[in-house]
């Protein structure tokens, strides 16, 4: 096929009166803008018995999407919440608190569960059925803030919410919002929550 000079310029004509379409320039600009699905791994070592999210800490930026991708059937991503079980609230106070549920139940989004977060601040989550073994991780969207940063886990116990395990207490301490932040993501640190083997319930 050949295009003559005429056939060059209506062409170009055509999309440059294309930019100035109503929307049209909003929805390119959009596109560019939109972050990428970050993701975070669960993990499990039976013989140690340890469950585990990584990172255990992450910074996205508000409006991002995060995917939870399981590699065995059976945790949960809930958020600290007092809907969520009676739990101590660990993310801004005007977020909505999400639960998942048991990853993989349905069949439909097996393995992995998907949340948008479009308010700023910090956000404290755990696996429901492995809190004991300290199963909680930390993101930061945006910039840190909110209750999770001014409470010291645990302090739920004192107003009759859940308490917390002195595991999760100990790696949510060691995930500090300022070193995720500053490295965007903090792996799971696997030589924190290290037990022996058999598991004594006094490590």
């Amino acid at each position: 096929m050949h295009l003559t000079r005429r056939d060059l310029l209506k062409t170009s004509a055509l999309g440059i009166a294309a930019l100035h379409v109503p929307g049209f320039k909003v929805q390119v600009l959009a596109q560019r803008s939109a972050e990428p699905v970050a993701e975070i791994t669960i993990n499990s070592v039976y013989i140690r018995g340890q469950w585990y999210f990584d990172p255990a800490g992450i910074l996205i930026e508000r409006g991002q999407t995060l995917r939870w991708a399981a590699t065995k059937w059976g945790a949960t991503v809930t958020a600290f919440h007092p809907s969520n079980y009676n739990h101590e609230l660990r993310i801004p106070e005007n977020a909505r608190p999400f639960n998942s549920g048991l990853i993989g139940e349905d069949s439909d989004r097996y393995n992995t569960f998907e949340w948008t977060f479009d308010v700023e601040g910090t956000y404290d989550y755990f696996s429901r059925h492995h809190e004991p073994l300290g199963m909680v991780g930390r993101i930061i969207v945006g910039r840190p803030g909110g209750p999770a940063e001014s409470n010291r886990p645990g302090y739920g116990a004192r107003e009759g919410r859940a308490p917390l395990f002195p595991a999760e207490i100990k790696l949510l301490e060691y995930l500090s919002s300022q070193n995720i932040a500053a490295q965007k993501k903090v792996p799971y640190p696997t030589d924190l929550l290290v037990r022996t083997f058999p598991y004594t319930g006094r490590d």
